[in-house]
């Protein structure tokens, strides 16, 4: 499970009583040692196959990812902004 640590910022979501959250958005501020830690257990979570599984709290969230896993990488006014989709086999 890749545990995101840090501040919390800006979230949305929408969720429905028969299949859980269908939709999930929430903004982190971290230091660079939380960021670095988050992102070496995401990377184990997506070698490792299966479901990958993001938790915050007390909110857990997991999406049984299938290859290929789409990378955005943007860079526009100074900002890198790096987007990874995984989406489900379901």
């Amino acid at each position: 499970m890749a545990k995101l640590s840090g501040e919390p910022g800006k979230s949305s979501m929408k969720f429905s009583s028969d299949k859980g959250f269908d939709e999930f958005k929430q903004k982190f501020s971290m230091t660079n040692s939380e960021a670095s830690a988050f992102l070496r257990d995401l990377a184990q979570e997506i070698e490792a196959g299966g479901a990958v599984e993001v938790a915050y709290g007390d909110v857990s969230i997991s999406v049984d990812s299938k290859p290929p896993i789409e990378l955005e990488v943007e860079l526009e006014n100074g900002e890198l902004e790096i987007e990874i989709k995984l989406k489900s086999r379901s």
